[in-house]
């Protein structure tokens, strides 16, 4: 296992015509509605390929084997891969 390593993250992601109201004067830019986008149905799940090493720092969801999200198809990740979750 390396820090480079690719690794399955659940996150939520805004659908495309999501009207963010987001703040770039903070240092990490933040969109202040998030709960009213999500409240609203303007959000989706995805699983993101990420290296280990930022979704660590950030904190994120790493789904590992045994989880219910697992799928076999993230053995063998490649950076950029992306998949919607549907309910």
């Amino acid at each position: 296992m390396t820090d480079t390593e690719l690794v399955p993250v659940h996150l939520v992601a805004y659908d495309d015509d999501a009207e963010l109201d987001v703040d770039y004067e903070r240092d990490v830019p933040t969109v202040e509605n998030h709960d009213d986008l999500v409240n609203s149905g303007q959000t989706h799940g995805e699983i993101r390929a990420m290296t280990r090493d930022s979704a660590e720092q950030y904190d994120m969801d790493i789904v590992e084997p045994g989880d219910p999200l697992w799928r076999g198809e993230f053995e063998n990740l490649e950076p950029g891969d992306c998949w919607q979750l549907h309910d």
